[in-house]
């Protein structure tokens, strides 16, 4: 018998219908597996964790306390024996674009080319000499294309920069912009309903989100890449590949976060499974979602960003997955439940003690 697997939850910060929490238990449900909603934000977190054969925690970017007590509490599980997701190799980058930036220039996946600056005055010798535009700015952090912005001109460029290095911008995301992108994708009265249902959801994560301090001192730069109105979410788990298209908004370059989701394979390229497959391998990431971007010259998917958390229900109603042989199989993947799965394989289930692999 396995000691219980350990889900950390607090629905006083964070009760959204996605948090992958709620389908991990019931996936420990499902398949008699124990299991224990643990509340990490107790004074005897650490004492308690031998309790576990494992610990799962389904961080959220917009939770301050999350991005700090997850960190700490994960790595001091980590060192305790415990299988964890996510573990240090997928976790450490979360919610930071300029550390995903540099863990995939390391590896060698296919990226556009991209800048950091910390000097506003190398920055704007650079904005002026050898930048070609547009330009796609972004913050650290942010999700569903919420601090992402075109720069047309070497003069809003500079605008940018001088903001950047001065006041600055707050991450969080605007609820006018959010709803028109949602309203552009909401094609039918049912989605139109469902999502206007979600909106005490979203107004509770904002108000976690305008607890974030706002983002300066910083310009991170990625080059334009055309595209033909759409990119790709790409998820691997373990041996796994799942996929679905996202539209870019009407008169927008941006497809993240407007909700437009279709399924088309023959979009998924080799190059893109392949370097999927690749970059996940080389980085050590138990559950990847890359965003990649298919340019409109080469025919290229290049990753534009990349996150353990996704819309798994999206990937799911693909229909289907990929192994690493590039064969599609006909069998749903459901992401959370593989996460489980792959973890239960590092558990010795017959002393009760946990694996370091």
């Amino acid at each position: 018998m396995i000691k219980p697997i350990g889900i950390c939850t607090n629905e006083k910060l964070f009760n959204h219908s996605g948090n992958w929490g709620k389908r991990w238990l019931q996936y420990c449900v499902d398949h008699a597996i124990p299991y224990e909603m643990v509340d990490p934000y107790r004074p005897d977190i650490v004492q308690r964790l031998g309790k576990y054969s494992a610990l799962l925690w389904a961080i959220q970017n917009y939770v301050h306390a999350d991005l700090i007590e997850s960190r700490n509490i994960l790595r001091v599980a980590e060192r305790m024996g415990l299988p964890v997701f996510p573990d240090h190799n997928t976790a450490w980058h979360f919610d930071d674009k300029i550390a995903e930036m540099y863990l995939l220039q390391s590896i060698g996946a296919p990226i556009p080319e991209s800048r950091v600056f910390y000097l506003l005055d190398d920055c704007v010798e650079w904005l002026m000499t050898e930048a070609e535009y547009p330009l796609i700015a972004k913050l650290r952090n942010g999700s569903g294309s919420n601090n992402v912005k075109m720069l047309k001109t070497r003069d809003a460029a500079i605008r940018y920069a001088k903001r950047m290095f001065t006041r600055g911008f707050h991450p969080a995301p605007g609820f006018l912009y959010k709803a028109y992108s949602k309203a552009q994708s909401s094609r039918e009265w049912k989605t139109a309903l469902a999502r206007i249902r979600k909106i005490p959801e979203f107004l509770h994560t904002l108000s976690r989100a305008k607890r974030l301090a706002r983002e300066h001192d910083y310009c991170y730069f990625q080059q334009f890449v055309e595209n033909d109105g759409y990119d790709l979410k790409v998820a691997v788990v373990g041996d796994k590949l799942g996929y679905f298209v996202r539209k870019t908004r009407c008169h927008d370059f941006r497809a993240s976060g407007g909700g437009d989701f279709f399924y088309n394979r023959a979009l998924v390229t080799d190059q893109i499974r392949d370097s999927a497959f690749s970059a996940a391998e080389a980085a050590g990431l138990q559950c990847i979602g890359f965003d990649y971007v298919v340019d409109r010259r080469t025919g290229a998917g290049v990753i534009i960003e990349m996150c353990y958390g996704f819309d798994w229900t999206a990937i799911e109603q693909a229909g289907g997955y990929w192994d690493p042989r590039g064969v599609w199989h006909d069998e749903p993947l459901r992401v959370p439940d593989e996460i489980i799965a792959n973890l239960l394989q590092h558990i010795d289930t017959d002393t009760t003690n946990t694996i370091v692999m």
